[in-house]
C-alpha cells in the first residue's frame, strides 16, 4: 500500500473502482481528514483527460450532499485528486448488515439526492449516471452525501439546448436506465431518477430490481416493457402504498413518462412521507414500469 504521497499521510484503503482507488489520508498542511483518489497506472495513457475532466466539475459543485473535490495533484507518474473525507459509510454497507432499510429512511435518502442532484443538473448541466446504494453514504452527523461523479455526463446550457460534452457513457447494470444502455439520445436528470428508483427498490426489498440474471439480461430486462419487478410490498409488507407508486412513477421504462424532475420527486417523497397515496398513473398501460403495482 502507498504511505505517503506529497504531504498526505495515507491512512487505510477504502475500495476500488474501475480505474481508480480511494485510500482514507491526512492532510496536515490543512490539518483534516482527506480521501485521496488514486487513478490506476495502467489506466493513465486512456483515462487521465477524464479524470481531469471529473475533478474540475467537482472542484465547481459546492453542495452540502456532495462529497467535495479539494484539489487535483500528481507525484511523479501517480496522479490523483483530494476531496472531502466522509466520516461514515455507505447504504451498501448498511444493506449488508440489515438486510433492508427502512420506508422513512429511505424517503431520507431520495430527498437527500433528489436536493444535491436538482442543484448538479439545474447550476452545472450535471447527470450523475451510477446512482447506487455503493455512491449514496451517511456521515456521523446523519448527513446523506452523494459520491463518485466519475462517470457524470456533462451538458453545455445554451440557448439553443444543451450540447453533449463528453463521449463516454457507463454505469452499473443493476441500476442503470434504459436510455443509458440504449446510447443513442441526449441523457438528462430522468435517467439518475431511474437510479435512484432501482437503488430505492434494492435499499427497501434487499433484492435488485432482476437478480440472479446476467449482465445482458439484466440490461434487456431494464428496456423490454414485458419484464417487470414484483411491487416491493411483496417482499416487504410493511411499505406504503404511496412508496410503492413513487418508485413506480421514478422507474417507467420510457423517459418521457417517467417523473420529469428532482422537483418532482421531492414533493412526492413529501406526500408520501405524510401518509399519502396517488390515483394510479396516467399512461402505466403503454409506458410501464420496470416495476409493476399490486392490483
Amino acid at each position: 500500500m502507498i504511505e505517503q504521497l506529497k504531504q498526505y499521510k495515507i491512512i487505510k484503503p477504502l475500495g476500488a473502482g474501475g480505474n481508480a482507488s480511494v485510500y482514507h489520508a491526512w492532510d496536515p498542511v490543512n490539518n483534516r481528514d482527506v480521501a485521496l483518489k488514486i487513478l490506476h497506472a495502467e489506466d493513465i495513457k486512456n483515462e487521465l483527460a477524464n479524470f481531469r475532466s471529473e475533478e474540475n466539475v467537482m472542484e465547481e459543485i459546492d453542495h452540502p450532499g456532495i462529497v467535495k473535490a479539494y484539489g487535483f495533484d500528481h507525484e511523479e507518474d501517480i496522479w490523483f485528486y483530494v476531496m472531502e473525507y466522509v466520516d461514515g459509510y455507505s447504504f451498501s454497507d448498511l444493506l449488508q448488515r440489515k438486510h433492508h432499510i427502512k420506508e422513512a429512511d429511505c424517503l431520507l435518502i431520495a430527498e437527500s439526492i433528489a436536493a444535491a442532484l436538482d442543484y448538479a443538473w439545474n447550476d452545472h448541466g450535471v447527470v450523475h449516471c451510477d446512482i447506487k446504494p455503493e455512491n449514496i453514504m451517511i456521515n456521523t452527523e446523519g448527513v446523506v452525501k452523494l459520491t463518485d461523479l466519475g462517470i457524470f455526463h456533462r451538458f453545455e446550457f445554451a440557448p439553443d439546448g444543451k450540447k453533449e460534452l463528453p463521449e463516454h457513457i457507463t454505469g452499473t447494470p443493476g441500476y442503470i436506465s434504459p436510455e443509458q444502455i440504449y446510447g443513442d439520445i441526449e441523457l438528462d436528470c430522468r435517467s439518475d431518477i431511474y437510479s435512484l428508483g432501482a437503488s430505492l427498490y434494492h435499499l427497501a426489498t434487499g433484492r435488485l430490481l432482476f437478480p440472479n440474471r446476467s449482465t445482458d439480461d439484466m440490461m434487456k430486462s431494464h428496456c423490454d416493457a414485458t419484464r417487470q419487478a414484483l411491487d416491493p410490498r411483496a417482499y416487504q409488507q410493511e411499505l406504503s402504498e404511496g412508496f410503492a407508486q413513487l418508485l413506480e412513477a421514478m422507474l417507467v421504462k420510457e423517459r418521457d413518462y417517467r417523473l420529469e424532475s428532482w422537483r418532482a420527486v421531492f414533493e412526492m417523497c413529501q406526500i408520501v412521507e405524510n401518509g399519502g397515496k396517488f390515483k394510479p398513473r396516467e399512461h402505466a398501460d403503454f409506458a410501464p414500469s420496470s416495476i409493476s403495482l399490486l392490483k
